[in-house]
């Protein structure tokens, strides 16, 4: 008996549920850009050709400075983020904007939701689901 690999496909965008910082469901997703999703790609494609132009200046590759790589992750993560429901500050709807994504990013209290979110754009397995073919 064989198996119908076509029955598995990769998504572009998968939406995870926010747990607070104890696991507890919150009520609010985030919905993130997958491997594939064309945001995804180009963003990691700018980077690639960033290193590659200093690479071919300086005839070496530059290793970043983890600090700077600290300092750029609200703004990569905020640019992987397509889309929050559920979220309300003071009882008011946040509406989802990338710049509001980048402030709540950068917010050193808001590390928890910032490790969150990373962790759940490197689980490759939430953007391979089940599909019907058709």
């Amino acid at each position: 008996m064989g198996f119908d690999l076509r029955s598995i496909k990769t998504v572009d965008q998968f939406t995870v549920a926010i747990k607070d910082p104890e696991g507890n469901p919150t009520g609010v997703t985030f919905t993130l850009a997958g491997p594939t999703h064309p945001v995804r790609k180009a963003q990691e494609q700018a980077k690639a050709r960033k290193l590659i132009k200093e690479a071919n200046k300086t005839g070496r590759v530059a290793i970043p400075d983890p600090a700077d790589a600290e300092a750029l992750r609200p703004k990569d993560l905020a640019a992987l983020t397509l889309g929050w429901a559920g979220y309300e500050e003071f009882g008011v709807a946040v509406p989802f904007s990338t710049e509001g994504a980048e402030k709540l990013y950068a917010d050193p209290s808001m590390k928890w939701l910032a490790d969150q979110v990373d962790e759940a754009l490197g689980d490759k397995a939430l953007f391979t689901m089940a599909a019907s073919l058709s």
